[in-house]
């Protein structure tokens, strides 16, 4: 007997693991296994007679040794609620067990199908209890917002284990495992992470200091490319330059103002050989760095040839962290343009590159003014301690306030006094252990950042009580903790007020936060983190996608698409074709399409048509679904039928070897799957993936519009037959997409419930899928409005 597993995004799937209790600031690191299931306890009841037909008649394909279709059966506590659906289907189907395998009786086939059909929509069996870790960028935006942090160079998870889920989505709290070496991680990132917030050496308002520095020893950079005169300094190369790097750290946090004097120079040293930037200004970067975390340039300039001036600009530099310069557009490998020339007798031998002296930033002044107008108390002990000047720490009032505030933002609920009581304690010794409050407080409070009442969002079975949904929410739309407007709301209950949580909505979707969602659901939806790991050569016939950078505007593409659609309130239908599409210049010549913008993206209507319309246009798909070499037109039309539709087809059986791409020219995918579809087990899977993989064949490896394989090779035929309609092209196929705009509508949907409930769906969650779609319906299936009544809908309101 074969199950397939209900359709997920097209990567492998992982581990699982449950949740914990309650960790103690100074106990064990070891979070206990909880229990995913109270199947167990109850399986000699109602639903005792699933077991034994299970272990008869399908234990031998999907058990411990042989797991057909990846779907195994004989550990029954774990069967979830989407595989409880799945298993209904095929009984009540007649399709499983197989033909050739023993029956079950009509009578047994009967009973087992209402007991496994209710099973399957029964909350209390088909879901586990909600205990899901906070994946790793909800927890870099949780600690930043806790903490007051401001986005830039210092991660709060650059130390933190990077999650590798390769199926599904980072929201899926079975994915999400946890270790004793992954919360001495936190442990350790809470504390620096405290130590970046709580930076003063002394609890003193800082002073606005001028430091100016000498221009001809700064250091840094490519040094074979770096020209340090008596007074100033040629930047030639690549990488951040610098005032001494010891002295020029800042000791406090904050804004500070770096004015650089600055020409650009030797743009013709040598003769007729013109390197880069050989058009247009020269380009200087001013921004900081923080060793250990990266570099961040804050503004760029066009240098005027030859004539200094000074430009400034206001950059946040966190502690330890220095302002930096840098030459942003000159030539990437010059040493070997000069070899070259030389070789060709273009330049004269003398012009070695080791004496290299091409075109550069010339500085001839850095001064740095700051912090500027410091803050008292600073932003961050403001968001941390609550209060609008430094806490008395030698007043126990005092701090018992600041823990109890401080454990009821970190926990997303009001703090109760065995939450106290654990941590009032675990403070007084940290005091008696180093004898000052600051410290004894930033110990603290990385134990309570270490705990799983932070590091855990906790869901029971049923209907979520206050607290538990604001959380939800804010993570769904934030990828981060409730603000206090969304805490105040669930201390007083009124969060569950319909008009109220609707509001809350509106205002959250408004919010700059909002883009949190876009780049988490939609990137992984659409699998745009995946774009580079199959990325062409960089020389042959795709160097294009490098020398253009079209990966870069491959994704943005796709999330200005996707933003476009959610917050213009457009027909998701849109996401199937439409008659617009958002390129930059990079895309125009790409796509082959009129273009007088620039770098940056605008929205363009397509011709009458056009290839583009909708996400098969997209050049991030059509990457995604070849392989650097080749197109895969299974690959592809798998995608729209599983990923687009939600409709994938079975896996292929095992014994069925897979199709290689002819790298030779000598035949066509279509004939080579022809052939491939003779075999009586591929047919059914082929007839319907294979026309619409064959319809974007006229898509190149990189997204490219073509007719031919090759300049001289046989032509492409698209020509094709979906839903019984025949199509002679990708905009037609395009069209009997739209069609399908209803169900591509339950598939998003679907989507968008399991990223916010961090598991998969059972029966009854698919059947309130199906009453939100239509509850839009004769709205056009508006993006907007879809995710507005899904927002308030049972789906998001319960685990």
């Amino acid at each position: 007997m074969m199950f397939r597993k209900p359709a997920r995004r097209f990567r492998a799937s992982g581990d699982s693991i449950g949740a914990s209790r309650s960790l103690h600031p100074v106990g064990s690191l070891i979070l206990p296994c909880f229990a995913a299931s109270l199947l167990a306890a109850h399986a000699a009841d109602s639903y005792a007679p699933i077991k034994p037909f299970l272990e008869r008649y399908c234990i031998d394909c999907h058990g411990e040794t042989k797991q057909k279709g990846e779907v195994r059966l004989d550990d029954f506590d774990a069967i979830d609620g989407a595989l409880w659906s799945t298993i209904y289907d095929q009984i009540h189907y007649r399709d499983m067990p197989p033909e050739d395998e023993l029956q079950p009786s009509e009578a047994e086939l009967a009973s087992v199908a209402t007991l496994v059909e209710k099973i399957s929509r029964d909350d209390e069996f088909s879901i586990a209890t909600g205990y899901r870790r906070l994946n790793r960028r909800e927890y870099a935006n949780t600690v930043r917002d806790l903490l007051g942090l401001k986005k830039g160079l210092y991660d709060p998870a650059a130390r933190v284990f990077e999650e590798e889920i390769e199926h599904g989505f980072d929201t899926n709290a079975e994915k999400l495992v946890i270790s004793n070496e992954l919360l001495l991680e936190y442990l350790d990132s809470a504390e620096r992470s405290l130590r970046t917030a709580l930076f003063l050496d002394d609890l003193e308002k800082p002073l606005t200091e001028v430091r100016s520095y000498s221009a001809g020893k700064l250091s840094g950079g490519d040094r074979r490319y770096t020209t340090n005169k008596k007074k100033s300094t040629v930047l030639r190369g690549g990488g951040d330059y610098y005032a001494n790097r010891k002295a020029g750290r800042v000791a406090v946090a904050g804004n500070y103002r770096v004015t650089i004097s600055a020409a650009g120079v030797d743009r013709d040293n040598y003769g007729s050989l013109k390197l880069a930037p050989a058009e247009g200004p020269v380009k200087m970067g001013i921004g900081a760095v923080l060793d250990g975390a990266g570099r961040e340039v804050v503004e760029t300039f066009d240098l005027k040839d030859d004539e200094f001036e000074s430009y400034e600009a206001v950059i946040w530099i966190e502690k330890g962290g220095y302002p930096s310069v840098s030459f942003l557009n000159g030539a990437g490998k010059p040493a070997a343009s000069i070899r070259q020339a030389i070789r060709r007798r273009k330049l004269k031998p003398e012009n070695n590159p080791k004496n290299y002296r091409g075109p550069g930033v010339e500085v001839a002044g850095f001064k740095v003014e700051g912090p500027l107008d410091p803050e008292w108390p600073p932003s961050t002990y403001r968001t941390i301690f609550r209060l609008e000047e430094m806490p008395d720490f030698e007043d126990p009032t005092v701090r018992e306030k600041l823990l109890g505030n401080f454990l009821s933002r970190s926990f997303r609920r009001v703090a109760v006094e065995d939450d106290l009581k654990d941590y009032r304690d675990y403070l007084g010794r940290q005091y008696q252990r180093t004898g000052d409050w600051h410290e004894a407080f930033i110990k603290t409070y990385a134990a309570v950042m270490a705990s799983h009442d932070f590091l855990y969002l906790k869901e029971e079975v049923g209907e979520l009580p206050p607290f538990d949904l604001v959380s939800r929410l804010s993570y769904f739309l934030w990828s981060t903790m409730p603000d206090l407007k969304l805490l105040s709301l669930a201390h007083t209950g009124e969060i569950r007020r319909p008009d109220v949580f609707a509001a809350q909505v509106e205002r959250m979707l408004k919010d700059r936060r909002s883009e949190q969602f876009v780049l988490g659901f939609a990137t992984q939806w659409l699998s745009l983190d995946l774009l580079g790991e199959m990325a062409p050569g960089t020389k042959g016939p795709y160097s294009a996608y490098y020398k253009y950078r079209y990966e870069d505007s491959f994704r943005k593409e796709t999330l200005h698409y996707f933003r476009h659609v959610l917050f213009e309130n457009q027909p998701v239908g849109d996401f199937l074709d439409s008659n617009y599409a958002f390129i930059n210049e990079s895309l125009a010549r790409a796509y082959d399409l009129p273009f007088e913008g620039g770098s940056e993206f605008q929205r363009v209507a397509l011709p009458a048509g056009s290839v583009r319309g909708g996400l098969l246009g997209h050049g991030s798909i059509l990457s995604l679904t070849s392989n650097g070499v080749e197109t895969l037109p299974v690959t592809r039309g798998h995608w729209v039928l599983a990923d687009l539709l939600g409709t994938p087809p079975p896996p292929a059986p095992a014994a069925v070897p897979a199709l290689v791409p002819d790298l030779t020219g000598a035949d066509t995918p279509r004939a080579q799957l022809i052939r491939h579809r003779e075999d009586a087990a591929c047919f059914e899977c082929h007839k319907q993936m294979d026309p619409i993989g064959l319809a974007l064949e006229n898509f190149d490896v990189i997204g490219r519009y073509r007719e031919k394989y090759e300049k001289s090779g046989p032509d492409i035929d698209p020509a094709g037959e979906m839903y019984e309609l025949q199509f002679e092209n990708v905009a037609d196929l395009r069209k009997i997409l739209r069609t399908r705009e209803a169900d591509f509508a339950k598939s998003l949907t679907a989507k968008l419930a399991e990223y916010a409930k961090g598991r998969t769906l059972n029966r009854r969650d698919l059947e309130i899928v199906n009453e939100v779609v239509e509850s839009v319906g004769d709205d056009e299936y508006r993006f907007k409005s879809l995710l507005q009544r899904f927002l308030i809908s049972e789906l998001m309101l319960s685990r």
